[in-house]
């Protein structure tokens, strides 16, 4: 369920990936937030997040954890 005032706010385990979160906006549509460091970004699909993080973590010089594989 939601928190927050409005029905809007992050849900809890709302995602499978790391670093991202899901969230309800206050037209109740369904939002997912990557953040990585001091980098965020909110997508409409959980995939482009999860990619997203990856992505700045393989920048950071990291092991990317969720979807992108390094060769």
């Amino acid at each position: 369920m939601a928190t927050g005032r409005h029905n809007t706010g992050f849900i809890k385990n709302g995602s499978s990936f790391k670093y991202v979160k899901k969230y309800l906006t206050e037209s109740k549509e369904e939002r997912y937030f990557a953040s990585v460091g001091t980098k965020c970004k909110s997508f409409t699909d959980e995939r482009d997040a999860a990619k997203f993080v990856d992505m700045k973590l393989i920048e950071k010089g990291k092991e990317p954890v969720n979807i992108l594989v390094r060769k």
